[in-house]
């Protein structure tokens, strides 16, 4: 009976409902949620490897402040007054 009960659960589609069928269900998810080595993908080491440049820190700094909410902050420091009349008095 249980034979015949597999078969059709084939063929519909369907999952059976028999406790040693839902048990080896159980049991295989349980095995492939054990590690996550399928899940891993092997980079080659220049895959994984960023040069560094002014540009790219540069946009990484001004990303970082804007996403911390620390661009006001600038504002507040010391470095902008000392900074900005020295710009202005220069003759670039």
């Amino acid at each position: 009976m249980q034979g015949k009960y597999r078969n059709w659960c084939k063929k519909a589609g369907f999952k059976s409902k028999l406790a040693e069928d839902v048990a080896a269900r159980k049991l295989k998810a349980e095995q492939s949620q054990r590690t996550i080595d399928g899940h891993l993908v092997e980079k080659k080491l220049t895959d994984r490897i960023v040069t560094y440049s002014d540009k790219l820190f540069r946009q990484a700094s001004i990303e970082w402040l804007a996403a911390t909410n620390q661009v006001s902050l600038i504002f507040y420091s010391t470095a902008p007054k000392i900074i900005i009349p020295f710009a202005a008095d220069s003759s670039t």
